[in-house]
């Protein structure tokens, strides 16, 4: 699949603002539903070690947001998982928040929190997704704002492409078949 792209910029104020693009050759509805559906989202959601789980994703302005992730090394052998414990990394990490503004087809905001210990500390971080129908396919604009420390920019820049890219691929995979 071809997709235009722009890499991530980021201002230097108290918050930090993460922004890419990518142009997708299909409809508006599919990108759509990729971001706002529980197999969509576990499909691209988080950045390629990791994999998505949708524990709840309530479709509406208020609705709840609660996405698991878990490193996928420790997902596929047992010894990766006492490798990350021994080290003191987390194996899995949540986000937990709520969709700001649902508009179908155009703009998608959501608040989330990402949790990084078993003490509740995390980052909020707010993603704004906006679709734009054009050229025979869709532009998807993805920014994501949250406080400017080192961990959100090594991880926003080092994701943010890489999250579109998993985007685009899962737009040309044909849908898994339902269980």
């Amino acid at each position: 699949m071809k997709t235009e792209d722009s890499r991530p910029s980021a201002p230097h104020d108290a918050n930090l603002e993460l922004t890419a693009e990518r142009w997708f050759p299909v409809a508006v509805e599919r990108v759509w539903e990729q971001c706002t559906s529980k197999r969509g989202l576990e499909r691209w959601w988080s950045p390629e070690d990791l994999r998505t789980s949708v524990r709840r994703f309530d479709p509406r302005p208020g609705g709840d947001v609660v996405l698991s992730l878990r490193y996928a090394p420790a997902m596929l052998d047992p010894k990766n998982e006492e490798t990350f414990r021994a080290a003191g990394v987390p194996i899995s990490l949540v986000l937990r928040g709520k969709i700001r503004e649902w508009q179908k087809h155009r703009r998608l905001v959501l608040e989330l929190t990402l949790t990084l210990d078993r003490a509740g500390a995390g980052i909020t971080t707010v993603t704004q997704l906006e679709f734009e129908a054009t050229g025979g396919g869709t532009r998807l604009r993805l920014t994501v704002t949250g406080k400017s420390d080192p961990h959100f920019r090594t991880l926003g820049e080092a994701n943010l492409n890489g999250q579109l890219d998993r985007l685009g691929r899962s737009l040309v995979e044909p849908p898994a078949s339902s269980p």
